[in-house]
C-alpha cells in the first residue's frame, strides 16, 4: 500500500469523494494512486508537462494495476486536461503565482469543482488571487515538513469577488490553535517582524509602521485576543467606516458590550424576534445586520422587541447600513459581480463629496447586448427571485446602474447618466412612467433579493479574515412578501 509524506496526506483530507481526480503536476502519480486504492475516488486524471514524471507515474500505475483507472496526459497546468467527470482538481509543490496562472485559464474549474491546492511559496498572493476571482477557500491546514511548514487550501467557485484583508492574506483559515497551524502564524510573525526592522533600519519609517501593525495583529492572534466583537467592528470599520453613514441612519454597535470574546456571529439581512431567538439557540454572541435593529426612538420596551430579546440572552448587534451601501465591494458591487460585469465610474446619488466622493448606486458594462427580456431572466437567476418585475424597452442594454434597495427616486438620475437598465426595488407607479417617457429599462427585483447578496459577501469577508470564529447566514431571516 502506498503511504503519503505529510504534505500529500494533508492533501488526499479535502478530496470530496464525489468522482475523478485530475492531479496537476504529479509526482510519480503517489497521491492518485492513493485515492483509487483507498477509495476516495472512483478514477484519476495524473498529468504533468515532461515526460519524466510521466514515466515514473506509469511505473507506479503497473505497480498496484491501476493503468485501467488513473489516465496519464502530458499537459502544461490543465490546458490538455478533459474537464468530463473531473470532480476535483489538486495542485501541490508548485509556486502560488504558478497556481494562480493554472487556476486563470481553466475557466471550467467555475463549475462546482472543489480545488486542493498546496502552495510551496507566496500562500498569500495565492489566497488574494482567489478570493479576488471569485472563489471561496472552505478550509485550510498548516502542515510540517522537513523543516518546513505548509498549507493546503481547500476552494470553490462562489462567483463572490471581494479584497481580504491582511490576516485573511497571511493565514488564511489556518486554526491557529494547533500545533502546526501556531507554528505557521509564528512563521509569518517572524517575516513580516524582520521586514519591519529592515524598513525601519533603513529610514523608512512610514513603511515600516505599516509592518509593525502588522505584526501587531499576529502577535494577538498568537495571544488569544484577536477574537473580540470590538475587533471585528474595527474590521467593519476599516472596510465601511461607520462615519460615512447617512445623517437619518443609525449604524454601528446598537446592542451590547464591545469587549466579549466571540465564537459564533450570525449575519442576517434584518434583526427581528425569529432571528434574536435563533442568535439565542445557536449558540451566536454577536449579529451582524444591515438594517439597524433600533432604527427609530424606542418608546416602550416589550419582550417581542428583537433588540429586548438581544440583551435578554446577552447577544451583541452591529448595524451595518448606508455606511455597507456606499463602500466600495459592497451592496452594489456584490450585484455586478454576480451578474459578471464591469464596474465603471460615477455614482447615482453623491452622499459625500470630496476627492473621492462617496454615494449611492454604481455602474456597470454588460459583456454584450441584452435586451430588457434577456436581463430580467439573467437578474431572475443571478439573485434568485421569486418574481422580478420590469418594463420593456426597444433600446439594447450595455450600460446598467445598479442601487440596492430603495432606489426609485433615482431612475431619472439614472437615465441622465447613461444607463441603459437600472436595477432596483421598490419602485412606484409613477416611476415607472417616467422610466418609460424615458426610454430607460427598470428592473424591481425587490429588497430583500437586492440586500441579501450584499450580506452573504460580508459574512465571507468577515469568515476569511477571523479563522477562529463560525459567521453563519441566518436561516429564520427571509423575504417576508409572499407571491403568487
Amino acid at each position: 500500500m502506498i503511504t503519503l509524506d505529510k504534505r500529500l496526506e494533508a492533501c488526499s483530507e479535502f478530496i470530496s469523494g464525489k468522482g475523478v481526480v485530475c492531479d496537476v503536476g504529479t509526482d510519480h502519480a503517489y497521491l492518485p494512486a492513493y485515492l483509487v486504492l483507498n477509495g476516495k475516488c472512483t478514477g484519476a486524471v495524473a498529468g504533468d508537462i515532461n515526460d519524466g514524471p510521466l514515466k515514473f507515474a506509469e511505473q507506479t500505475l503497473i505497480k498496484y494495476d491501476l493503468t485501467d483507472k488513473i489516465k496519464l496526459v502530458k499537459s502544461d497546468g490543465l490546458e490538455n486536461i478533459d474537464p468530463e467527470n473531473i470532480s476535483d482538481v489538486v495542485i501541490a509543490g508548485m509556486g502560488g503565482e504558478t497556481i494562480c496562472e493554472i487556476l486563470s485559464k481553466a475557466d471550467w474549474l467555475k463549475r462546482n469543482v472543489n480545488l486542493v491546492l498546496q502552495p510551496m511559496t507566496r500562500a498569500s498572493h495565492l489566497r488574494r488571487w482567489l478570493y479576488k476571482n471569485g472563489f471561496d477557500i472552505k478550509a485550510e491546514k498548516a502542515v510540517s515538513h522537513e523543516r518546513f511548514i505548509y498549507t493546503v487550501i481547500n476552494a470553490v467557485y462562489t462567483g463572490n469577488k471581494f479584497n481580504i484583508g491582511f490576516i485573511a492574506e497571511n493565514i488564511g483559515k489556518i486554526d491557529y490553535e494547533t500545533e502546526d497551524g501556531r507554528a505557521y502564524v509564528l512563521k509569518q510573525y517572524e517575516k513580516i517582524s524582520n521586514i519591519a526592522l529592515g524598513l525601519s533600519k533603513a529610514g523608512k519609517s512610514a513603511d515600516a509602521e505599516i509592518f509593525v501593525k502588522s505584526a501587531k495583529k499576529l502577535e494577538q492572534i498568537l495571544e488569544g485576543k484577536m477574537n473580540t466583537i470590538s475587533e471585528i467592528y474595527n474590521y467593519i470599520d476599516n472596510i465601511a467606516p461607520f462615519s460615512t453613514q447617512s445623517a437619518w441612519d443609525n449604524s454601528g454597535l446598537i446592542v451590547g458590550s464591545g469587549e466579549r470574546r466571540v465564537s459564533k456571529v450570525l449575519v442576517t439581512l434584518d434583526i427581528t424576534a425569529e432571528v434574536a431567538d435563533e442568535a439565542a439557540d445557536i449558540g451566536a454572541e454577536l449579529v451582524i445586520s444591515h438594517h439597524p435593529v433600533i432604527f427609530h426612538p424606542l418608546k416602550t420596551l416589550r419582550d417581542d422587541e428583537p433588540s429586548f430579546r438581544l440583551m435578554k440572552n446577552g447577544i451583541s448587534a452591529i448595524c451595518i447600513h448606508t455606511p455597507w451601501d456606499m463602500a466600495e465591494g459592497g451592496m452594489n458591487d456584490t450585484i455586478i459581480n454576480l451578474l459578471g460585469f464591469e464596474k465603471t465610474e460615477g455614482l447615482l446619488e453623491v452622499e459625500k463629496g470630496g476627492e473621492k466622493p462617496l454615494g449611492f448606486g454604481a455602474f456597470c458594462l454588460t459583456d454584450r447586448e441584452y435586451t430588457p427580456g434577456e436581463m430580467a431572466f439573467k437578474l431572475r437567476d443571478a439573485l434568485g427571485c421569486t418574481s422580478l418585475r420590469y418594463n420593456n424597452t426597444e433600446m439594447p442594454i450595455r450600460k446598467l446602474a445598479v442601487s440596492t434597495g430603495s432606489g426609485g427616486d433615482l431612475v431619472a438620475k439614472a437615465a441622465e447618466m447613461g444607463a441603459d437598465g437600472f436595477v432596483t426595488s421598490e419602485i412606484h407607479h409613477d416611476k415607472w412612467l417616467l422610466a418609460k417617457r424615458l426610454g430607460i429599462a427598470v428592473f424591481d427585483c425587490g429588497h430583500y433579493h437586492t440586500e441579501t447578496p450584499g450580506m452573504l459577501t460580508l459574512c465571507r469577508m468577515l469568515a476569511a479574515d477571523f479563522p477562529n470564529i463560525e459567521f453563519v447566514m441566518s436561516e429564520m431571516n427571509g423575504d417576508p412578501v409572499e407571491y403568487v
